[in-house]
This record gives C-alpha cells, sequence and structure tokens, in this order.
C-alpha cells in the first residue's frame, strides 16, 4: 500500500505518517511538504493507494491535488485547519472521502484515517457542523478576476501602495483603481479588505 502525506510543517507531516503506520505497519509513506512535490509525486507514481493533504500551504488555499486525485481515482483525505461552506462545495466536486479539521483531535484523525483506508466517507464534527449551519459564507468565495485584476492584487498583497502598484505594473492610477472597483464590484465585496481576504485564501496558489 502507498500512501502520500502532504502538508508543509514538519511535525504534522511525521505525526500523520506515524499514525499510518500504526494503522498499516507495511505501508510505503511518500512525504511532501509542497503542492508542487505532491503533485510532481502523483504524476509519476501510477500505483499511489490514498494521499492525505492538508489545504493551505504557506501562500494560501489550493485544491489542486484534491483535484488531482479525483481525476486518478486516487482516494483523498483532507487534514487541515480550514473549514467553511465554500471549501466543503468545492472538494464534494472532487469526491473528497474525508475531511478532518486539525482542530478536532485525535480521536477524529484516527477516524479519518480509518475510513480513508476503508474507502469510507467520513467527516468531523466541526465539518458535519459548518454543513448544517445557516451563517453567511460570501467572504470565503473564490474571486472571479480579469488577468489586469490579478495582477493588481498580486502587487498590492506584497504591501505595495496603489500609486507604488501602478508604477509596478506600468499602468495609470486610474486604470489599477478601475481593476480594484470593478474586482469589488464582480465579486460583491463589500469593501478592499474583504476583497484582499478572499484573494489571501484563494488565488495565491493559483
Amino acid at each position: 500500500m502507498k500512501i502520500l502525506v502532504l502538508d508543509d510543517h514538519d511535525a504534522i507531516r511525521v505525526f500523520v505518517s506515524q499514525l499510518v503506520t500504526s494503522i498499516v505497519p507495511h505501508a510505503t509513506i511518500f512525504l511532501s511538504n509542497s503542492i508542487e512535490s505532491a503533485f510532481s509525486s502523483i504524476k509519476s507514481n501510477s500505483s499511489l493507494d490514498f494521499v492525505i493533504c492538508d489545504l493551505e500551504l504557506n501562500f494560501g488555499c489550493s485544491t489542486l491535488i484534491p483535484e488531482l486525485c479525483n481525476d486518478r481515482k486516487i482516494p483523498c483525505m483532507i487534514y487541515s485547519s480550514h473549514v467553511n461552506m465554500v471549501l466543503i462545495q468545492e472538494l464534494e466536486k472532487y469526491n473528497v472521502c474525508c475531511y478532518v479539521s486539525k482542530t478536532s483531535g485525535i480521536e477524529a484523525l484516527c477516524s479519518g484515517v480509518d475510513a480513508l483506508l476503508n474507502r469510507k466517507k467520513f467527516q468531523c464534527s466541526l465539518v458535519k457542523s459548518t454543513i448544517e449551519s445557516k451563517s453567511e459564507f460570501k467572504e470565503t468565495e473564490k474571486l472571479e478576476l480579469t488577468k489586469g485584476q490579478k495582477a493588481a492584487l498580486e502587487v498590492l498583497i506584497r504591501g505595495f501602495n496603489r500609486e507604488e502598484a501602478a508604477d509596478i505594473l506600468k499602468i495609470s492610477l486610474n486604470t489599477l483603481n478601475n481593476h480594484i472597483a470593478r474586482a469589488r464590484e464582480t465579486n460583491n465585496c463589500e469593501n478592499f479588505e474583504e476583497l484582499l481576504r478572499r484573494y489571501r485564501f484563494w488565488d495565491l496558489m493559483s
């Protein structure tokens, strides 16, 4: 049995791999600390049986690995600090069978790993309560951005002010402000801070 564990925190990566081998002693564990290395491992290893992965890896939230697992028909478990309705809906598209919050404790993680290895569905209590919640989740929805809007946000997210960003992009300040205003309008953002929050959450890895 071959299992890939993806997490950018060394201690968590080692802990999860030790938990898996305590359940399946003869499993071969592949460890990855980045989306790129995990993507390469999945692409090059046609006999991979399972994947356990985080979603937030240094720069933002990415569903690239669950999407690739779905394409390859590899059962995937998410073990992440992030849990919200938008993520749950995104992951449902990729048939993620197990979703466990890192705040849910060892018992939930063990149950998730056990379900994954038996190809069963499992959601920790936090994921279940999020699904049942009626609260607003607009601020974590993915953004629809043009190339110009994304370029503007990529510079602004690095801490440059609007005048500096316009100079870096070689566009007028008016054009940059139009990019921001249209991005806010298209994505129904109440303010610029919400636009940046949603960009940080999703688009830095894309």
